[in-house]
């Protein structure tokens, strides 16, 4: 019964929430307008524009039920998500394997992203026809500005589209949906033409595009977030999966387009902040962030209902698993403490790292405490308790939960019962730190752990608090030490699912049991498992083009093994 009583008081607050957003996204474009009428005046062609950014990723992936918002983490060793009736595909498929052309996850993403890209193709065809804005005497840069974003969210859809499905079938000019033979008959291009319309789109968004705008109009494309998706491109053409004979030219490039790409985040002032948790539980723009989305206040409201423990009248149905609590560092040495499980789920510890299996939250990375709630934390004026008989063991259903809970964006202050304000947050698409590690990692993998490669990866070690990379690593060890360091800085951020991917390691990390945490009444600590991953290395690393898509479109061939 409480379960329905909670939706319910969320679901009566979704108008309010809808009307609540402050940036310029809630300016609605008029579809239902002509070409014309929509391009003959600069401010509607503008409010058309805005729409094409409502597909950015944010806090969590939306599936077309409000019932069905899960966090892409949740398809990897990040988080727990347990499938519960009637909801619709989410990563309970993809990491039980039974998923399909015709029922998987991010399945719309095909279709949106395609649309977002279908309205700057239309904006560009248009651009000609937009008067520039009278309204600063025809002195202001609007106008070439728009047509600068237009290129780079297609370009960006272009790799959102290539990192779920590799080569896609690229459209720059605007299709009649009502011409049967101009839908029909694409063909898909390869992945590397696919990179390469990105890169050209970036080209041109960097020739019309300032470095940042102001606070007014933070989140719209810049020529700095196209110098950051190059750099993207780079990387994920150099790594494992579209470099399987690891061709060092790539990663030198990869290095490259790294380096500026850092060096003009810095020189933009996006500099890495003081603050670890600042970064996502304040109000605020942080210098350290390039990019945000722009999302809803519901949004905001949406991330505290799933992420907080069930006894403050939340909503939660998934949670951090314990193997990426385990994968924090003890503070005082530096070390990872938990190294697996045993056939019998006992704890494989590292006895030289500081770690007490009875105390296992006590002495960790500062990180872990900005990212995880669990059990013993403070929320709200009173301690967790998951214990059997605690005030959030709560069972709904045949849902089972990690026992953990996601602190990263979470607005500790957030009444679930009364409702009460609650803080406004921007997710974060890119932000310096991730700058540094892709950088660290191209340049590892073309000259090896040079002094640079350290000093990239301490800098943010050091903003963490923790101690610096031990001396003497060798090219093979300083890779797992910048992959481990993305895992725990990056992490819930998006970035896991498609790291995993780009380096072929999903077959390993995505295909055995992950585990959760049990406390008993005594306050024994056991660690069950939560769920037997599945990840067939013939299939999984890149998604099936969805049938529909298929069946309208012979000329598209499916990824391999679907």
């Amino acid at each position: 019964m409480k379960r329905y009583i909670i939706k319910i008081s969320i679901l009566c607050l979704l108008v309010f929430l809808t009307i609540s957003c402050v940036d310029f996204l809630e300016r609605a474009p008029g579809d239902n307008m002509t070409e014309e009428e929509l391009f003959s005046k600069i401010e509607t062609a503008e409010r058309y524009l805005n729409n094409a950014y409502i597909y950015l990723p944010d806090f969590q992936c939306n599936t077309e039920d409000l019932s069905g918002r899960y966090k892409l983490g949740g398809a990897t060793d990040e988080i727990g998500f347990q499938q519960a009736s009637g909801y619709p595909a989410s990563p309970f498929d993809i990491n039980t394997g039974s998923w399909n052309p015709s029922q998987m996850p991010l399945e719309r993403n095909w279709r949106d992203y395609y649309g977002c890209i279908r309205r700057c193709n239309m904006f560009i065809k248009n651009y000609e026809m937009i008067p520039e804005d009278l309204s600063t005497g025809g002195a202001s840069n609007r106008r070439s500005r728009l047509l600068g974003e237009a290129y780079g969210l297609r370009g960006y859809y272009y790799f959102l589209l290539f990192k779920q499905w590799g080569g896609v079938p690229i459209i720059t000019q605007v299709l009649d949906p009502g011409n049967i033979e101009s839908t029909t008959g694409i063909k898909r291009a390869s992945a590397e033409e696919t990179l390469q319309q990105v890169l050209d789109d970036m080209d041109m968004a960097i020739e019309y595009l300032p470095a940042k705008h102001d606070d007014a109009n933070f989140g719209r494309f810049t020529s700095l977030v196209a110098t950051v998706v190059k750099s993207q491109v780079k990387l994920y053409w150099a790594s494992k999966y579209w470099n399987r004979n690891n061709d060092t030219n790539r990663w030198e490039e990869a290095a490259e387009y790294a380096e500026e790409a850092l060096r003009m985040a810095l020189r933009e002032g996006h500099i890495l902040s003081r603050s670890y948790s600042d970064l996502f539980n304040k109000a605020g723009i942080e210098p350290e962030v390039i990019w945000t989305k722009n999302s809803e206040h519901y949004e905001c409201y949406w991330w505290d209902v799933y992420a907080m423990p069930l006894g403050y009248n939340a909503f939660n149905v998934d949670g951090p698993l314990q193997e990426i609590v385990d994968a924090f560092e003890m503070k005082a040495t530096g070390k990872i403490p938990v190294l697996g499980y045993t056939a019998d789920n006992q704890q494989i510890i590292d006895e030289t790292s500081g770690y007490d299996p009875k105390h296992p939250w006590v002495g960790r990375d500062d990180r872990f405490y900005s990212s995880i709630l669990y059990h013993g934390a403070m929320l709200q004026g009173r301690q967790i308790d998951i214990s059997t008989n605690g005030k959030d063991n709560i069972n709904i259903g045949s849902i089972i939960r990690t026992n953990y809970f996601t602190n990263k964006y979470l607005d500790q202050n957030h009444n679930l019962v009364t409702h009460a304000s609650w803080t406004y947050r921007r997710f974060a698409i890119m932000r310096t730190a991730e700058l540094y590690l892709n950088y660290a990692e191209a340049l590892n993998e073309a000259e090896g752990p040079t002094n640079m490669v350290y000093e990239l990866v301490n800098t943010i070690r050091t903003r963490a608090n923790c101690i610096e990379l031990p001396a003497g690593l060798n090219k093979e060890q300083m890779r797992e030490r910048i992959r481990h360091e993305r895992r725990i800085e990056l992490v819930f951020e998006n970035h896991r699912f498609w790291d995993v991917r780009r380096w072929m390691i999903a077959e390993v990390v995505d295909n055995k049991a992950v585990h959760r945490v049990m406390v008993d009444e005594d306050g024994n600590i056991t660690y069950p498992v939560f769920q037997n991953r599945i990840f067939n290395p013939d299939k999984h690393y890149l998604f099936p083009i969805p049938q529909k898509e298929l069946d309208k479109n012979r000329a598209l061939e499916q990824n391999p093994g679907w």
